[in-house]
């Protein structure tokens, strides 16, 4: 499952929960308003929806005036998501260095991706060309 951000990271996905968020409609009015706000194609916007729809962002019913057509609207679980992702980070800001409690950050409990260690230079030494032994301490 995609996190909230990086959900809304991509700028169409961003602009079809904006004009959900007001209220549902149908697919083909997204594609318009998507398609021609982004200059996409039709199948480019399907693409991003079927996404959302995947993600649990958005939740797909007919249309009881248009059978053949489908409306789209935000799921509340969704923003509800993206609320809490935001809260952690309030919640990080608060614990940051110079606040009143000058402490440092306690981070989550997350499991932290392994760090990558640097390659070396393609010359073999790393940035040390032009550097004479000695210089800087060395």
């Amino acid at each position: 499952m995609m996190h909230p951000f990086e959900i809304v990271a991509e700028p169409v996905r961003r602009r079809i929960i904006e004009v959900l968020a007001v209220g549902e409609h149908s697919v083909g009015v997204l594609n318009d308003v998507i398609a021609m706000e982004f200059s996409i194609s039709r199948s480019a916007v399907s693409h991003h929806l079927r996404i959302l729809r995947d993600e649990g962002v958005v939740d797909v019913a007919p249309d009881q005036g248009l059978p053949q057509s489908r409306l789209y609207v935000v799921r509340v679980e969704y923003l509800e998501r993206l609320d809490a992702a935001v809260g952690e980070l309030f919640g990080l800001w608060e614990q940051r260095y110079g606040t009143g409690v000058r402490r440092a950050p306690q981070f989550p409990a997350h499991p932290t991706p392994a760090v990558r260690q640097p390659h070396a230079h393609r010359a073999g030494r790393r940035g040390q060309r032009g550097r004479r032994p000695g210089w800087f301490g060395e």
